[in-house]
């Protein structure tokens, strides 16, 4: 097959705040040629994830994305040329190919998936957003039933799956999101039973009357003071999976903070624990085994739910 061109998107400028357009740069490249052990591969679905600004700060669990460089991602991907006997032609598969059309990556740096349709089900709920929530709510926060759960960037993709699966597991969730139309959307839509506007002002004192009992497991996605106002009242023995700190990822400089850290972590024994989701990734077979089921009887409602709506306009 004779592939003309390579377009990629270029971190054209490495911001110093707030990211924007002008910080990338379409381009083309050449096409990429695999050596022995590598794989060509075409990108299907680019991942666009909260960690991707982080990387724009500086070395974090990898290099860090610098300006004039292909942005940094994982994708799903389709295998077109393969110089390694696990893949062939065809085989889908997630690796970090950047944000580009065509890439060579390492054979052993790529994870075959299952072909699943929609497609872009492999790039969400079994992606990174599902995988993220569903091994740091269960692996590292380990809720039980009855539990009060609460998760921050709640009408996030991570966020909104790892309130799902909290209610799943019978406990009582509470999600802080930013503004009055996203908690609504997490409580009539994905069956919070609270929700929390950090924009509103007087988080603490809205937070405290969501959860009177306190808090059990903290999903944190932004540190800062989100993660602050949570622990204070967080139970004893509570456990803390931190994800992300998506609240810095624009400043020039971290800021500050959060109080209460070690002594709170100390009076309460409270866990804290940092995860990426790469270290769940040999048992990523495990989540999607789980999820899907739920998957697809939630997907069979929507499709039901959304025929009976269509009748009914159609009745008007």
């Amino acid at each position: 097959m004779a592939i003309a061109c390579n377009r990629q998107i270029l971190l054209a400028e490495t911001p110093k705040s707030k990211l924007g357009p002008e910080h990338f740069k379409l381009t083309e490249g050449e096409m990429p040629k695999p050596a022995e052990g590598e794989i060509l591969v075409r990108v299907r679905l680019i991942s666009l994830d909260a960690a991707n600004r982080a990387w724009m700060q500086g070395a974090t669990y990898r290099s860090a994305v610098t300006a004039g460089s292909v942005m940094a991602g994982g994708s799903v991907a389709e295998v077109i040329e393969s110089h390694a006997p696990q893949f062939k032609p065809g085989d889908l598969v997630f690796g970090d190919t950047g944000w580009q059309e065509y890439a060579s990556v390492p054979a052993k740096a790529l994870t075959r998936l299952p072909k699943i349709e929609p497609m872009t089900n492999l790039i969400s709920v079994y992606g990174i957003a599902g995988l993220t929530a569903y091994f740091g709510l269960l692996d590292i926060g380990n809720p039980k039933s009855g539990e009060t759960v609460v998760v921050s960037a709640a009408a996030g993709s991570v966020g909104s799956i790892v309130g799902q699966i909290a209610k799943i597991k019978h406990c009582r969730v509470i999600g802080i999101a930013g503004g009055a139309e996203k908690c609504v959307w997490l409580k009539n839509q994905l069956g919070f039973d609270e929700a929390v506007d950090y924009k509103s002002g007087a988080l603490f004192k809205t937070l405290k009357s969501a959860a009177p009992n306190g808090i059990d497991v903290y999903f944190d996605n932004v540190g800062g003071e989100i993660f602050e106002a949570c622990l204070a009242q967080m139970n004893v023995r509570g456990r803390i999976a931190c994800c992300g700190a998506v609240s810095q990822y624009d400043m020039a400089a971290p800021a500050s903070g959060p109080r209460g850290v070690p002594g709170l972590i100390v009076v309460k024994r409270l866990r804290a624990e940092g995860f990426i989701v790469t270290d769940f990734f040999d048992q990523r077979e495990r989540a999607i085994a789980i999820f899907s089921p739920g998957f697809s009887r939630a997907s069979s409602r929507y499709r039901r739910t959304s025929s009976r709506d269509l009748r009914t306009r159609r009745k008007r």
